[in-house]
This record gives structure tokens, sequence and C-alpha cells, in this order.
């Protein structure tokens, strides 16, 4: 059961309204909820709903879309492509093909004589010839409440390394250095609970930091990172065993109980999964412990990566939502981008928004905590290692941006991301580089 999601009201930019004329229209008897096989709906054209409550559109910039009144419930991020036209093949394979005749998009299917229809539940069905049965159909519409993000800030962390940074300054006269850390100390940030939160001491921790934040009528944020094998072969080696993973994290849930609480599940999981050891344990485990956190009452989002990571196309959009949805994103409010990275808000929104259609209207947040000037680009691509010139991203909090329901600092400002451009070992405090965000920020 969902226990915290997140409101979802993912107007369309105002599209090029589709042609009230459905692709039928000509063909005696047949309705307008459907597409038999061998038909297509070319660009404008569109079928609907007894009631008119939902719509299938083909609309003019290629992209297919599923609308429940004005609202996005569900697309196949094709936009882009002018002239795209849907067809369900007579072989029964659903697919969207650009002008060319180029597939951009494909349900896979084989069920010879298939139709495809839109039903009043608000979902569509590929429906077999002989049998009568759906061999396909879009995802369900998602149970979503409110979010605690739009009713109580991100905890301020008091004990953050930016906090005690600027206290340090301020007693040593450096009034100048005191300010700017305190510019970025005053943002709610989250709290990493890694192997050091050890299974017997975690549960009192995440209990101990939701009651501060409650008492500060802020919500707390926690990422858990401590899954085996963490990110599988990059540079963030460890996390537990799985047995001992399973039992930190039902630690970590019990202290969720009682509280209003957002938690971020395992940046990095699903990147590298079919590089573990056990792509099937993993899943496994991210279905486990994210509902496990859902079911104690917190608001859950698993990891996506970027827009950079994965790319904005077809085919990569549709891999990352299959790796969220085996690993249980279904279950909880939806996803989060861009942790401790430095794509633009506006190109994660970008990338959410088209990522947020494929799992049925997800929810996202955007790690905003270093992204004030965007990722830094050499001859090798972008430089995600302490990249000098950054800055200090939108302010922590709930947005009104659809499905992009907040921006939260997930990435502990301050710390560094390693040995490289003149940093030390990861996760240690390096005030100079902390300084220059701040001093870069745009606000």
């Amino acid at each position: 059961m969902l226990a915290a999601a997140v409101l979802v009201v993912m107007i369309s930019p105002s599209p090029a309204p589709a042609s009230t004329v459905a692709v039928h229209a000509l063909v005696p008897g047949v309705p307008s909820d459907r597409v038999l096989a061998g038909e297509e709906l070319t660009s404008g054209q569109e079928i609907v709903t007894a009631t008119g409550s939902h719509r299938l559109a083909m609309q003019a910039d290629g992209n297919l879309v599923l609308y429940a009144g004005a609202v996005t419930v569900w697309s196949t991020a094709t936009a882009g492509n002018p002239g795209a036209r849907l067809r369900m093949a007579a072989a029964g394979e659903l697919a969207v093909t650009s002008g060319t005749g180029a597939t951009l998009w494909t349900n896979g299917i084989s069920s010879p004589g298939s139709r495809l229809v839109i039903k009043p539940d608000g979902r569509v069905y590929e429906i077999a010839k002989k049998a009568g049965n759906a061999v396909w159909r879009t995802p369900p519409p998602r149970v979503v409440v409110r979010s605690y993000l739009a009713d109580a800030a991100p905890y301020v962390l008091p004990d953050s390394p930016a906090a005690t940074a600027a206290r340090r300054a301020r007693l040593e006269g450096r009034t100048g250095d005191a300010a700017l850390l305190d510019k970025a100390a005053a943002q709610g940030s989250t709290r990493w609970l890694t192997t050091s939160d050890t299974p017997t001491t975690v549960e009192g921790t995440v209990r101990a930091l939701a009651a501060a934040a409650q008492k500060a009528g802020q919500t707390p944020v926690f990422v858990a990172y401590a899954i085996p094998n963490r990110d599988c072969g990059s540079l963030s080696a460890g996390g537990f065993t799985a047995q001992v993973y399973r039992d930190w994290s039902a630690a970590v849930a019990r202290g969720l109980v009682g509280f209003r609480a957002a938690v971020l599940v395992e940046p990095d999981s699903l990147m590298n999964v079919y590089k573990c050891p056990d792509p099937v344990e993993r899943f496994a485990l991210l279905r486990q412990v994210s509902a496990g956190y859902a079911a104690a009452g917190a608001e859950v989002y698993l990891d996506a990566g970027t827009g950079n990571t994965f790319g904005r196309s077809a085919a990569t959009l549709a891999d990352i939502a299959a790796r969220l949805k085996t690993a249980g994103v279904d279950q909880v409010a939806g996803f989060a981008t861009n942790v401790a990275n430095f794509q633009t808000t506006a190109e994660e929104s970008a990338y959410g928004n088209k990522l947020s259609p494929l799992l049925g209207g997800a929810s996202f947040v955007i790690d905003t905590s270093r992204n004030g000037n965007g990722a830094l680009r050499d001859a090798t691509g972008v430089v995600w290692c302490n990249p000098p010139g950054r800055a200090l991203g939108d302010r922590p909090g709930a947005t009104a941006d659809g499905a992009h329901v907040a921006n939260l600092w997930v990435k502990t400002v301050g710390r560094s991301d390693g040995t490289c451009n003149g940093g030390p070992t990861a996760g240690t405090y390096w005030e100079s580089y902390l300084l220059g965000l701040a001093a870069n920020a745009r606000w």
C-alpha cells in the first residue's frame, strides 16, 4: 500500500489539439475508441472513450499521449518527431514510427489480429483477436496524495558541515566566509544513512532526527545508501551483505514510523544494476526496502540517475522506466534525479517529465544542491568529480511544477567527491570548494 505519494498535476504544455475526428470515423459501425489490426493513427488524430474522459492522441510533435482531461497520464516520450504515426500492425506489434518509417517506440507484442482499445478506466489495452484477453496495457492510474514537502519544508540540519564551518568561521573572525557558509547552512538538506549507521543504532538515529525535524515544523529527508556492492564496479564500493541490509532497512523503517519523512533510496543503484553480481537480488532488495519505507509512512523515491546518464531518447527512457518498475516504483511516490550531480534544473525537469508518463504519472524530485551553473563539460564529457566553477542551485523545497514536486539538496554540500581536481578524499569536508559554490550562487 502506498503510504505517501505526491499530488500529480501534469498539465500538458498546450499541444496543438488533436483532431476531434477519430481515425475510424469513416469506418461504418466501428466505435471511435479503437484502432484495428493494420490501421493507424496519423498526426493530429486520436481515439477517445465513449464519455470523452480519456483520449489517446497522436500529437503533431510525434508524441503519443494518453490524457485524462488535460492531464498527461502516459506517453511514449517520442516528441520531436513531427509527422510520426501510431500503427497497429497486423502481426500485433504496436509502434510509433517516424515519417521515414523508423521505429521510435514499440510495445514489442506479437499477437496477430489484435486491436487497440481505450477503455473508461483510463487505460489503453491491446486485445487479442481470438481469446479476447489483454496482451498489453498502459500502467494503471497512480493513487496519489499531497506531498509532505508541500506542507513542511526540508529539515535544516543544525550540525551540517556548512553550519559547523560557519560557526567556526565567526569565532575566527572570518565574517565574509561565515556569511557565505551561512548561505549554504540555512537550506534544508538530507541525512545520509550508510554502513556507519549500524543495524543496532540506525533506528534510534532516524527516530531522533525525525523528531527534531517535526519539532521544527519541517520534513526530515533521508538517503538510504548501504545496499550490497553499492554502485557495482564504479567508485562507491561497499555496502552491507544482503541479509544485514534487510535487517538494517527494517530498522530504518521502524525509526520512520509516526513521522512524515521523505526517503531517497540508494543513489546509483539502478545505473549499473546489470554490472552487479546478482541483478535479480538487487531488484528484489530495492522492492523490499522501498515498500518497507512506504509502509512505515515515508514518501519514497527511487533513483533515476540523470538525463545525461541515460539520455532522453525513447529507447533509453524505456530502459530506465523498466528498471524503475522492476525496482518497485509503482508502490512508492516516484523517483529522484541528479543526485550528487550538476545538470541544470531545467534539464532534469525535462528528463523527469518525459520519464514520468512512462510510469503512470510518477512524481519526481531533483537534487539542486550544486547545479546553479550546470555541468562542466570537457573533451571527455561531463566532469562529475569536483568540477571547478560550480554553484549552489535552486533552494530546496516544494515546487508547483506538475510531476516535479520538489527540489532537494541531496548531496551534502561541502563534501568532496574524491581526490580529483584538487579535492581531498571522498566525503571529506572541503571548505574552499563550498565557499566557491556559495559565492557563485545566483541568489
